[in-house]
């Protein structure tokens, strides 16, 4: 079972928008990037709505943050990407209960290696 590293007694809301001056994704109000201590100009490097190596970095990201683990990150962010980044509208939220849901399914449903 996977853990994740920052339990919230009321839930978290990620949120992307696409605006004027490009790609805006946001974890309760702060963007993305500096939570995660990226370059500012790494939300260039997100996008969603389709399947690629941005939506892919996208997939990352919101593994990363809300689990706090590399390994998982790099494990399953293609398939999140696939099953849930690759779907997104231009402006989406999900709340952070939902993505931990999805993060889980993913892995019960990705075989171990032997």
């Amino acid at each position: 079972m996977i853990k994740i590293a920052q339990e919230q007694p009321s839930a978290g809301i990620y949120s992307g928008e696409r605006t004027i001056d490009g790609l805006v994704v946001m974890y309760k109000g702060a963007p993305l990037t500096k939570l995660l201590a990226l370059d500012e100009t790494s939300n260039d490097d997100f996008e969603w709505g389709y399947e690629g190596d941005s939506p892919a970095r996208l997939a990352h990201a919101l593994l990363l943050h809300r689990t706090g683990d590399p390994a998982v990150a790099d494990a399953f962010s293609i398939r999140l990407m696939v099953q849930f980044v690759a779907k997104l509208d231009n402006e989406w939220e999900v709340r952070e209960d939902q993505l931990d849901r999805l993060i889980e399914e993913i892995q019960q449903s990705t075989p171990a290696l032997s």
